[in-house]
């Protein structure tokens, strides 16, 4: 349409004719939305904080606290508890056996996943049957699986020291659990064939999502089987492995029950990890104020290893 200076105006777009009723209904029922998604997380929110917030409040609190079991009025002491853990050579040592007992462990069950993942990924009769054979340590009850190792471990009627004799490698039986030398190896070979399920299927799955033409081009150049392991297959399991390893490395160190229901944390405290020290610090010694220090003393190493693994996890969502 022309003006009376006899220049074109441009005609409204029908952005612009749209009524600004429409608009306020449109921002109102977003807004909506977001009121009813927050709704929707409100229930799973309040349990999480009973479940988790409320029991970790609590040990903070506590590890402020002269807190006896069985006492009331909880005395304030500050970082009495800390200083004096820091300087306990006994903590300190669990400590210690927890890092041994935690990177061992995971470091074999890497490997010995992997392994098992490449042979799972490979086209052989029963191969349905092998996968499943392989979950059984996995989904086999935690505390009867450690019972029949226990069983297994028995220097009077054990399968271990019955098939040492028998091969001629040994003359008395071994007492596995009873040894200081021989219970912490004891109790990582049980939390290894535990856990080493747990990378084996998702390596196995991290494998299968490997496209096959990188593999087709890869041997078109000339690529041996151990170059394609290292620039192809590997490469595209690192986020996975990333993933499992920290994941596992939190429960191993974290790993309460196997431990005790081996060893309750003996011979002596071989095998007393910071769950079983904290465990009897409180329990046993009633000092539960002292005993809730420790996983606090440990929290900020473990808050770093939860941001790394959900840092992981966003990013390989993002690239996928």
């Amino acid at each position: 349409m022309a003006n009376s200076s006899g220049s074109v105006r441009p005609l409204p777009s029908l952005t612009d004719q749209q009524p600004v009723t429409t608009r306020r209904k449109r921002a109102w029922w977003a807004r909506e939305e977001v009121f009813l998604g927050y709704a929707l997380l409100l229930p799973a929110l309040l349990v999480l904080g009973l479940i988790v917030g409320y029991p970790a409040v609590s040990g903070i609190w506590y590890s402020f606290h002269n807190k006896m079991i069985g006492f009331a009025n909880p005395r304030w002491v500050g970082l009495q508890h800390y200083s004096e853990l820091i300087q306990n050579p006994a903590v300190q040592l669990s400590i210690w056996r927890t890092a041994v007992f935690a990177v061992v462990s995971v470091g074999i069950k890497l490997v010995l996943g992997l392994g098992v993942a490449l042979l799972l990924n490979q086209n052989f009769r029963g191969r349905a049957l092998a996968r499943g054979v392989v979950l059984l340590p996995w989904s086999l009850p935690l505390v009867v699986g450690v019972l029949i190792w226990s069983w297994m471990y028995s220097d009077l009627f054990g399968v271990f020291n019955y098939l040492l004799i028998k091969a001629g490698l040994i003359r008395q039986p071994l007492n596995f659990l009873g040894d200081r030398d021989l219970a912490m190896p004891s109790v990582i070979l049980v939390n290894i064939w535990r856990g080493f399920p747990f990378f084996a299927v998702n390596l196995l799955a991290g494998l299968q999502a490997i496209p096959d033409d990188l593999y087709e081009a890869g041997r078109v150049d000339g690529a041996n089987r151990w170059q394609l392991f290292r620039h192809i297959t590997l490469p595209g399991l690192r986020t996975v492995i990333l993933i499992v390893s920290l994941l596992s490395f939190i429960w191993t160190a974290n790993d309460f029950t196997s431990i005790w229901v081996l060893t309750r944390g003996g011979p002596g405290t071989a095998t007393e990890i910071f769950p079983i020290i904290t465990y009897k610090i409180a329990f046993i010694g009633l000092e539960l104020g002292r005993a809730a220090a420790i996983p606090v003393m440990l929290l900020p190493f473990f808050t770093v290893l939860i941001v790394l693994l959900t840092r992981t996890i966003t990013q390989r969502e993002a690239e996928s």
